[in-house]
């Protein structure tokens, strides 16, 4: 038999989980993608990439941003610069 602590618990636990999902994709993810622009600004500007994990982690960044015109053209530019 499940005691009401368990129960609330549970509860509490799962709306938790909900909060650090809800704060990832409302807050940490535009964050990333913000970063990701203007580093790619930064590399468009230099006309070099910085370093191969950087160079990834910001095409992918900018790859996986949604309904942004800026970010798919800076992904463009990188590619064009890439090679």
């Amino acid at each position: 038999m499940v005691s009401i602590e368990y129960f609330l618990f549970s509860i509490l636990l799962l709306l938790g989980l909900g909060a650090v999902i809800a704060f990832m994709q409302l807050v940490v993810r535009p964050l990333r993608t913000y970063w990701a622009i203007a580093e790619a600004r930064r590399m468009i500007a230099s006309g070099k990439t910085c370093g191969s994990l950087r160079y990834q982690t910001v095409l992918r960044t900018l790859a996986t941003a949604g309904n942004d015109l800026e970010a798919a053209t800076l992904w463009k530019k990188l590619k064009e610069l890439e090679g």
